[in-house]
């Protein structure tokens, strides 16, 4: 089994000292690259270990290049039913990690940004603790018990992601839950605060969405 999953994307990936910083901390770990984040990991002087895609976005001169690395290429046709983050998934699922990171997941099109999402919800089917991952934050589903640490003054949204969600409690927060439900067109979760080390977040059932922004007051800017 492979410890940790790292899955590279094509979208907005951030700073890429940030990156570098994250890829360190993360130990023993596998690297997948869609073909179109390998520009992220070129800026980042990163080798791949694996390459999924139709290859559309990699130069012959590169994809040569990883081939006489020994960079495992999975080439699929253009014309497939699922976006290249999808196929690196399935491919990370395969191998049965302990987790999932997915970087260039965030930023450009919105039907994209929903789709990497979604995905999250496939790992957690899976058994699969999976998160989204960029220099502003983190996305993903609560388990039946998380929690954060060192996060004070940290800002932490909530969404029902697929149905009611129930039993929510929220411990360490401005706004504490106890056993409170939410649903998908509430927005009641947006922007709470982390007051205490360790916050913790409790679900009975349903799937809640936790974006979870790094640094206090630091978000993406809008034009």
């Amino acid at each position: 089994m492979q410890q940790h999953i790292i899955i590279v994307s094509g979208g907005r990936l951030g700073s890429v000292d940030f990156f570098r910083a994250k890829l360190s901390e993360a130990g023993d770990r596998l690297l997948i690259c869609c073909d179109g984040g390998a520009r992220h990991l070129a800026a980042a002087q990163v080798l791949p270990d694996v390459v999924v895609g139709d290859m559309d976005s990699l130069s012959p001169e590169q994809l040569a290049d990883y081939e006489r690395r020994h960079v495992q290429i999975l080439r699929y046709p253009t014309d497939k039913d699922f976006t290249d983050t999808a196929l690196a998934l399935n491919h990370a699922m395969d191998l049965r990690p302990s987790s999932i990171e997915i970087w260039g997941a965030l930023g450009g099109r919105v039907d994209h940004v929903l789709a990497n999402i979604y995905l999250l919800m496939r790992a957690r089917q899976a058994g699969i603790p999976a998160r989204l991952v960029d220099d502003f934050g983190e996305i993903f589903i609560a388990g039946d018990k998380t929690q954060l640490v060192e996060a004070v003054g940290c800002t932490v949204s909530l969404v029902a992601l697929s149905g009611d969600v129930r039993g929510i409690t929220l411990d360490g927060f401005q706004y504490p839950l106890t056993r409170e439900n939410l649903s998908p067109p509430e927005s009641r979760g947006i922007s709470n605060v982390i007051i205490a080390s360790p916050a913790s977040i409790q679900v009975e059932s349903g799937d809640l969405l936790v974006i979870r922004y790094w640094q206090k007051d630091v978000f993406p800017e809008a034009d």
